[in-house]
């Protein structure tokens, strides 16, 4: 694959957004950051945080940045903007730097300095170029006793091989890293989008924030950047050996085209989420407000097409016979799952009857869209939303749209199209893995969802396992990572199911490991495993799906309800997310199958969430 295949891949843009509520601003907190400017007033230079400066280079600065075009750096192809120079030029780019402070609301006043680097391509012909946002901000003198908390992907709990390209095998499992002087690094997005000779790393952030902390200070300096582009952060030395770090990325500017770029250092005496909130309300362009019945949501039951009579009974009859039971067990949304008759082809208005669970040892199951509207209203009359699922990539080559579609399939870095090891009762032939690099399966998602949303009239679609749209796709003519094609799909695709309805939702299945939730409404994953919820680490707070849910909405599904029910409350206590329901598929006694012991203990624990 060439380097620059990768690097054109992934735009830029300046975002923001704004969270719904902050702490009021302490009068007497104020004056406890002072900010430093320059003796021509241009850019800052340093931060006094209660009196003590926190800046000790200033060769790497406050927020300097660094530029390199060329694969060889030297005095003719690197340019370095501080605040002795804030604008230059270099190879073919004119580049300027601009500082403005900014207040975050968490009540220190303006604690937030955000840099801006505005950059032209003056040439006819694209360019490369290596880019960094550069700070030796350190919250104390000892660098020695550097630590950070940054929010690593859950995917390094269990060892996920759908992440094995990113480098999941050797992925850090902690948040909290002790790192003193040493080198370190992380990525936020694949390793590729912003650093084109990198496939993996050991840490993929969650949201791209690495706040730093040392047991000598009780303040804390944090590093963010917007969350629709990816950066590389790695710590730095200047030529006295003193430590700072790096925010950076490789990005190719066709010709004539010109870029701003945003960097933000915040000063905080909070844990680790108090930089999260920060980040999304300074660095996230958050399009759609809140949908409140979403955000009062603390029970989701999820049927994957379940029997009312057990594991061994025939299909589809499990839904109809929970319902009665939805209002006891404060169901606030219920979703349809394995209802179609080949997954990835779940919906067309001419197909009103079909085969179902078509792979099941008892038989297939009857299904049609009658049936699918019915339970929508009984769902309504009991009390609860109707959720309907889809799959980010899943697709069986048993459909008849698959030769037309067969071109979109995913290519591995063996060349080789790229099976999904699936293959349940709701599957026919072969699945494959889709590639969301393919313009072609992006558009027919978005009209598989516009068939449901016209059909069908949910109030919520559920994409399962979203955390897959990202990596790379290795297809020649598209070859790249996936990011830059997800978070646009993720953008289209809530306009659409919100083009149906203010109260319309868009839930994504990020289970930890990704943060496409971003640009959903709110997450619906199934965590619920050992090496997952069950991983103290994974509930540990501050929790580190945080940093990208925000204030959003977590209604987690859950297959293993039962025997993760104590995990499962341990976090809903910690983080008020939702409780997950189940039948049909891992548990299968669902809530009609439940003794009253049993179920008398779930409602009872469920109420006290409110």
């Amino acid at each position: 694959m060439k380097r620059r295949d990768f690097i054109a891949l992934t735009s830029t843009g300046m975002v923001s957004s704004a969270l719904n509520a902050y702490p009021v601003i302490n009068p007497f907190s104020m004056d406890s950051i002072k900010w430093k400017k320059s003796s021509d007033g241009k850019l800052f230079h340093q931060v006094n945080c209660d009196g003590s400066p926190l800046v000790s280079s200033q060769q790497l600065g406050l927020l300097n940045v660094v530029v390199s075009v060329g694969e060889k750096k030297s005095a003719g192809n690197e340019l370095m903007l501080n605040p002795g120079n804030n604008e230059g030029k270099v190879g073919g780019l004119r580049l300027k730097l601009n500082h403005v402070l900014k207040t975050s609301h968490l009540g220190l006043g303006q604690d937030v300095l955000e840099g801006t680097l505005s950059v032209k391509n003056v040439t006819g012909k694209p360019i490369v170029a290596d880019i960094g946002f550069t700070s030796a901000a350190q919250p104390a003198e000892n660098v020695a006793d550097q630590e950070i908390y940054i929010p690593i992907s859950a995917k390094g709990l269990n060892r996920d091989s759908r992440y094995a390209d990113l480098g999941s095998k050797v992925f850090f499992q902690e948040c909290a890293q002790s790192i003193g002087r040493n080198d370190f690094s992380c990525h936020y997005l694949e390793p590729m989008a912003s650093s084109p000779n990198e496939r993996q790393t050991k840490a993929l952030l969650l949201a791209p924030v690495v706040d730093i902390l040392n047991k000598a200070s009780s303040w804390k300096v944090a590093l963010f950047t917007p969350s629709d582009q990816p950066f590389r952060f790695d710590t730095i030395k200047d030529r006295e050996n003193k430590t700072g770090w790096k925010a950076g990325r490789t990005m190719e500017l066709a010709a004539n085209q010109e870029v701003n770029l945003n960097c933000y250092l915040l000063c905080h005496k909070g844990t680790a989420d108090k930089a999260w909130e920060a980040f999304h309300y300074l660095a996230h362009d958050e399009e759609f407000g809140q949908v409140d019945w979403l955000s009062k949501v603390k029970v989701h039951y999820y049927d994957f097409l379940s029997s009312a009579h057990g594991k061994n009974g025939l299909r589809g009859g499990g839904y109809e016979a929970d319902i009665p039971h939805f209002k006891d067990f404060h169901v606030g949304l219920a979703t349809q799952h394995g209802y179609y008759p080949y997954i990835g082809d779940f919906m067309h208005p001419d197909r009103k009857e079909w085969l179902a669970m078509q792979g099941d040892a008892q038989g297939a199951a009857r299904m049609s869209i009658g049936k699918m509207k019915e339970r929508i209203a009984a769902t309504r009359k009991a009390g609860a939303r109707a959720g309907v699922y889809m799959h980010t990539v899943l697709f069986d080559d048993a459909s008849p749209l698959f030769d037309v579609l067969n071109d979109s399939i995913l290519i591995d870095q063996s060349g080789q199209k790229k099976k999904f090891t699936w293959k349940g009762p709701d599957t026919v032939k072969q699945n494959w893995w889709m590639s969301f690099a393919s313009e072609d399966w992006r558009n027919h998602l978005l009209k598989q969802a516009e068939y449901i949303m016209d059909v069908l009239d949910p109030d919520a679609i559920v994409f399962d396992e979203t955390f897959v749209c990202l990596g790379y796709d290795y297809h020649p003519e598209r070859g790249g990572p996936l990011s830059a094609y997800s978070i646009d799909f993720f953008k289209k695709m809530r306009r659409l199911v919100h083009s149906y309805g203010q109260d319309k939702v868009l839930l994504t299945s990020d289970c930890g490991g990704s943060n496409l939730v971003m640009w959903a409404d709110g997450d619906a994953g199934d965590h619920s495993y050992p090496a997952l919820l069950g991983n103290p680490l994974y509930r540990k707070k501050p929790i580190r799906y945080k940093a990208a849910i925000g204030q959003k909405p977590w209604v987690p599904c859950s297959w293993h309800f039962l025997k993760m029910w104590e995990e499962q409350m341990d976090l809903a206590r910690k983080m008020g997310t939702g409780i997950g329901l189940s039948n049909g598929w891992i548990e299968f006694n669902g809530l009609n199958g439940l003794d009253a012991e049993t179920s008398n203990r779930l409602i009872k624990d469920i109420k006290g969430l409110y």
